[in-house]
């Protein structure tokens, strides 16, 4: 079975209608992940019929503001969620919320400590999102380890970085996507190194287009045919790098992921069952 363990359905939506039914086809497990309340909505109507999926409901960092906590917490609390986030610290670009400023890094916290006393609260895992932070990620180790799991979606960190956190926090998974096939080294040695318990992999559709492709809204002369965003048919890019990198067929590839994946969020899909 094939794993997508983080992508935006509403949004990949948006640019490939026909996405639900090629996940469908393809046997795909995905974890989608909303924002808000709307997202949510939107999500299951785009899913019905698509086949098994779960939800995360997370406050993302890069717009750290509480207006969706309530919506959030109700949701947890009533046992309709998988898992918690996307949430955690992003620092990376010019853009005035995301420079790291003492104000800045204060509501990121904010809503980052929330939506981790929120996980521990409801026994749910946590999806985290980490940009320009990994000191952020230490310094909340020890209570991340005691957490059901934890994802790290979009892992950007070195292999050292990697180990070191594993040590730390077991029950980590770090999830991969296109960019250990967009020449990210730093990945691509983290992907390399990590055991095999430890990895999962992840689309991040529509926000990891394949190498070459133009950013989301990018304006200009691009090339036509070069697709600007992912969707579902990328894992099989992903699975493909992953095996290369790690010296492993394929198939031994989607089944360990496949029981990285369950091994957390088995029971969540045997609920919704």
């Amino acid at each position: 079975m094939l794993i997508d363990a983080h992508f935006h359905a509403d949004d990949l939506y948006n640019l490939d209608p026909g996405f639900p039914e090629a996940y469908r086809q393809a046997g795909v497990l995905g974890l989608a992940s909303v924002h808000d309340g709307a997202g949510l909505a939107a999500t299951r109507r785009i899913m019905a019929g698509a086949g098994h999926y779960l939800v995360s409901f997370g406050i993302h960092p890069q717009l750290a503001v509480m207006d969706e906590a309530g919506e959030l917490e109700r949701r947890a609390v009533a046992g309709e969620l998988a898992a918690i986030g996307e949430c955690g610290f992003d620092f990376y670009g010019n853009a005035p919320e995301l420079v790291r400023t003492p104000e800045n890094e204060l509501a990121q916290r904010a809503a980052f400590e929330f939506q981790l006393s929120l996980a521990e609260r409801c026994g749910l895992p946590l999806v985290l999102h980490l940009r320009r932070a990994t000191d952020l990620l230490f310094e909340y180790a020890k209570r991340l380890s005691g957490l059901r799991g934890l994802v790290l979606h979009s892992w950007p960190g070195p292999a050292n970085e990697a180990l070191d956190f594993l040590a730390r926090c077991p029950r980590a998974l770090f999830s991969f996507g296109l960019q250990v096939a967009n020449g990210n080294n730093k990945t691509r040695a983290s992907a390399a190194a990590l055991p095999a318990t430890a990895i999962l992999m992840e689309t991040d559709a529509p926000y990891q287009p394949p190498r070459g492709a133009p950013p989301l809204g990018a304006r200009g002369n691009h090339r036509p045919l070069l697709r600007a965003y992912s969707t579902v048919t990328d894992l099989s890019c992903v699975v493909a790098e992953l095996a290369v990198l790690r010296g492993q067929r394929p198939e031994a590839i989607e089944a360990q992921v496949e029981h990285n994946f369950l091994e957390v969020f088995g029971d969540a899909l045997q609920r919704q069952d």
